[in-house]
């Protein structure tokens, strides 16, 4: 009798515990992004090579944008699915070109700036972590871009616009969690932080108003190689 008593008794005690271990983890409210990369437009390319006005005036290397990114869980399943903004800074100095052939440098100073806004969706896979553990997840988003930009020449307002496009990106997050779990678990409790990890992404981006010829190309020359943190709640 006593037998079946601890038995039974084990039995309570383990159901609960397998609940906990198989339920599923509770639902995210979304998540933010910040970190940057090195951002270079691809204005000369609408010349075929014929001229070449951002190296003239701004130098061949690129610029740091930083970015700022907000999401919203809509779904959270197979992983995460969230809509976001996302926003940020980019700024380049040079010195102004003359107006006509062949565009030469001139002595004035010029800054052309940036801030970039997108529309995006992301589809993260958390349960790579959640439930293998293993603290690499991958994750894929797509953009609608609007890049508002302006021109200043010694200091003074210049050509101002924006341009819209596309953009498509492919990343890996390395989920901090495992190196203290006690932590995240204190982090969770405290601030409703699910996890905490460093995002590599690389993007593909096509801003020139959808092909129009009377706007500036302003895709990032090549791929848009940035990193960050991501804080997931």
């Amino acid at each position: 009798m006593n037998k079946l008593l601890l038995a039974a008794l084990a039995a309570l005690l383990a159901a609960p515990i397998a609940r906990a271990q198989t339920a599923p983890p509770p639902s995210k409210w979304g998540s933010v992004e910040l970190g940057g990369g090195g951002y270079k437009p691809n204005i000369d390319h609408e010349f075929h090579g014929s001229a070449t006005p951002w190296r003239d005036a701004f130098g061949g290397g690129p610029a740091p944008m930083y970015r700022l990114h907000v999401a919203k869980s809509i779904w959270d399943g197979f992983g995460s699915l969230e809509l976001g903004f996302k926003t940020g800074f980019f700024s380049k100095s040079g010195h102004a070109l003359t107006t006509t052939p062949p565009y030469t440098r001139t002595g004035d100073r010029t800054t052309f700036n940036i801030i970039p806004t997108s529309i995006t969706v992301t589809w993260r896979g958390d349960l790579v972590y959640e439930q293998a553990h293993v603290p690499l997840v991958p994750y894929v988003r797509a953009a609608f871009e609007r890049y508002n930009w302006w021109v200043t020449k010694q200091g003074n307002w210049g050509r101002r616009g924006a341009t819209n496009g596309w953009s498509a990106s492919a990343g890996l997050v390395l989920v901090l969690d495992w190196l203290d779990p006690d932590a995240a678990r204190e982090m969770g409790r405290d601030y409703s932080v699910s996890h905490t990890g460093l995002y590599f992404d690389v993007t593909k981006s096509k801003v020139d108003d959808f092909g129009s010829k009377k706007s500036w190309d302003l895709s990032e020359k090549g791929l848009f190689w940035s990193t960050g943190l991501l804080v997931v709640f």
